[in-house]
């Protein structure tokens, strides 16, 4: 993925980190949880 999205992306668009994950963390109304995503993996981007 890193690899093929520079082709169709420009370079400041082009993302750092690719994490795949099995559940999407969401509220009661179906909303996306950003700030646990990034709770969630902030130890994984600094390590």
């Amino acid at each position: 993925m890193i690899a093929y999205v520079p082709t169709r992306l420009a370079s400041f668009k082009v993302p750092k980190r690719v994490f795949f994950v099995e559940d999407m963390p969401r509220n009661a109304s179906g909303k996306l949880l950003k700030r646990e995503l990034r709770a969630r993996y902030a130890s994984e981007a600094e390590g």
